[in-house]
């Protein structure tokens, strides 16, 4: 375990979240995992775990969250969100972390279209990838592949 600084903590920090569209509810998460026994990128990211965002958050770690890279890996998929028993919208509290991230500087203005590019190009590489598997594909392996490529490229 590590130790929390309390002169470095923002006590205001929740206070921030939930002012904000979409936060208004993480006062009511009372821990129980929901949303991270839910969240497809925890199956592939074991950092990423919106339990302990959350808890960051409640706690006033401002600068760890919103200087961390796990805030962006969040697919926005409302997984999360859908199961929560209290309500908490963990996938719009990451849309506010972003916002300010951004705004604070700890993330490059460009970053969140970068991110909405991404996920389209998951979309449809999972989409190609499926119809592929399926015996429907419409596109042929190689420019699945390339069209991958020209994302990653772009980024």
């Amino acid at each position: 375990m590590k130790e929390i600084a309390i002169e470095k903590t923002d006590s205001a920090f929740a206070d921030e979240i939930a002012s904000r569209p979409g936060g208004e509810n993480i006062r009511k998460c009372f821990s129980c995992g929901v949303c991270t026994g839910a969240c497809p990128v925890f199956l592939v990211e074991q950092e990423y775990n919106p339990r302990r965002i959350i808890r960051m958050i409640l706690l006033g770690l401002r600068r760890e969250v919103l200087a961390s890279k796990i805030i962006w890996l969040c697919a926005r998929c409302y997984a999360c969100s859908a199961h929560c028993p209290q309500g908490v919208s963990f996938a719009d509290i990451m849309a506010v972390l972003r916002d300010i991230a951004v705004r604070e500087g700890h993330a490059p203005a460009d970053l969140p279209e970068k991110i909405e590019q991404i996920g389209r190009a998951s979309s449809e590489f999972r989409k190609n990838c499926i119809n592929l598997a399926c015996g429907a594909a419409r596109v042929a392996p190689q420019d699945i592949v390339g069209k991958a490529k020209e994302t990653v490229d772009k980024i």
